[in-house]
């Protein structure tokens, strides 16, 4: 039987006993289940006591509906929050778009695409290995550009694992899932668990201030007021002490206030950074869904790539300096190149306050964060889609091909309820990045100054 629910501050009066969240009216009690969460725990703790009908209906399957059902505790019949009309309206004329859309068959990817795609892709892989093998031990030139096109090929699968990731391709989530297991754990070195509880986590509380993973980057990077107003609170000023506090201080001092200047150099780590991130997560976490079995598999795959690469290298370069020559600019090649398209998604762009968040539909958070960037049929290529990013978050199940067609349809709507829609060019974003970094960094300055 229903339990109605009718003012608004018994959930919050209850959170910190009871997780519930909101779907379409409904009251959900997640505090068990979020542990056990597919899409990783972190997603649903962003949105405790909160309305995430549209996130919800974003990002998951009808099969989700049945599971969501055992977590039913009553109807909201009173719903007091406090999102503003015009973020509202926008929100209700993108849920009818997602109508119209599903009508017409957008969200069905087509195979010959993908097929396309994980053809072309696996080729760069496989052009490299052979320069290797043919020339690894003979000419510096051929491991150079063997190394390029490897990190071409990690940059481009993971564009490719993303689209999987987000199950845009086959109807049966468990396919997506293996492919994305093969694609990103075995052939890019990244492990599923991680990227899905990290990335779904950006797509629920994008560019939100202290829940947003992409945007917390300190101490190497700080990107808005918040994260630096935050980080050098946490500082304390002279009182923190021990090795951690002076490293922290010696941060805030010497780096921080610095970080237009080694931006582009710190991205060519990005790769190694988030390869050894997902090790210790599926070493000491273990698979997203708790299952034994899949943390088997993806520790399989992760142990066979770094494997085969160590295998490769030995085996097919004759001297340590070559050796190491591969595996930097492998390496750096694709951090560089995943980073930089990470970077013009969002960073640069608002960054939004939870009590704000409170009052703004899912919707319009996605658009205002995010910024598409267009550069022709090589752009999309390189940025793997993500540069029609606003279409990206509002759809994120919306296969690839399809964005550049929704682009002006998402537009249109925007600028009808005067929702701020931003394009740019790939120069004028990153100078936009640039940007951000030195109000913040320019902030961190002051900051420091005060607590000297």
């Amino acid at each position: 039987m229903s339990k109605p629910v009718t003012e608004y501050n018994q959930i919050n009066s209850n959170k910190n006993n009871k997780k519930w969240i909101i779907i379409d009216d409904k009251l959900y009690d997640v505090s068990e289940f979020y542990k056990e969460h597919p899409g990783g725990p972190t997603v649903l703790l962003t949105h405790i006591g909160k309305d995430a009908s549209d996130v919800f209906h974003a990002m998951h399957p009808e099969s989700a509906y049945e599971i969501l059902a055992n977590y039913y505790i009553g109807d909201l019949n009173d719903n007091t929050l406090t999102i503003h009309p015009k973020s509202e309206a926008f929100a209700n004329d993108i849920r009818q778009l997602r109508d119209q859309l599903e009508q017409q068959g957008y969200f069905e990817a087509s195979k010959l695409f993908y097929l396309y795609k994980m053809v072309s892709t696996l080729g760069l892989c496989f052009v490299s290995m052979i320069i290797l093998y043919l020339y690894g031990r003979q000419s510096s030139l051929a491991i150079v550009i063997s190394a390029f096109l490897l990190g071409v090929f990690w940059q481009q699968c993971g564009w490719l694992s993303h689209d999987f990731g987000h199950h845009q391709v086959f109807t049966q989530r468990v396919w997506n899932d293996m492919v994305l297991i093969f694609l990103g754990n075995f052939c890019q070195g990244f492990a599923l668990s991680w990227w899905k509880n990290k990335h779904n986590t950006h797509h629920a509380s994008t560019n939100i201030s202290g829940h947003d993973p992409d945007i917390d980057t300190a101490p190497i990077l700080l990107w808005d007021e918040y994260a630096s107003a935050n980080y050098y609170e946490a500082l304390g000023g002279k009182q923190e002490k021990g090795s951690g506090g002076m490293i922290n201080r010696f941060f805030a001092e010497n780096v921080l206030p610095h970080q237009t200047r080694y931006f582009f150099f710190v991205l060519g780590f990005a790769r190694a950074s988030w390869a050894l991130q997902s090790l210790l997560h599926i070493f000491r976490l273990g698979a997203i869904n708790k299952s034994t079995s899949l943390r088997i598999y993806e520790t399989v795959c992760l142990i066979l790539h770094w494997g085969l690469f160590i295998l490769v290298t030995i085996q097919w370069i004759d001297s340590l300096r070559n050796r190491i020559l591969f595996f930097v600019l492998s390496q750096s090649i694709s951090g560089y190149m995943l980073a930089i398209v990470f970077a013009l998604n969002h960073n640069g762009m608002p960054v939004i306050s939870q009590e704000q968040a409170e009052s703004l539909a899912f919707f319009e958070i996605q658009v205002i964060t995010g910024r598409d960037v267009k550069m022709g049929c090589l752009g999309d290529w390189f940025m793997g889609g993500l540069n029609y990013q606003i279409e990206h978050h509002v759809f994120p199940t919306l296969p690839r091909h399809r964005l550049a067609d929704i682009q002006p349809k998402v537009e249109a709507i925007s600028r009808k309820h005067g929702i701020q829609y931003h394009t740019t060019t790939f120069m004028q974003g990153s100078l936009e990045v640039l940007k951000a970094l030195d109000i913040a960094q320019k902030m961190s300055r002051n900051l420091i100054k005060k607590s000297m």
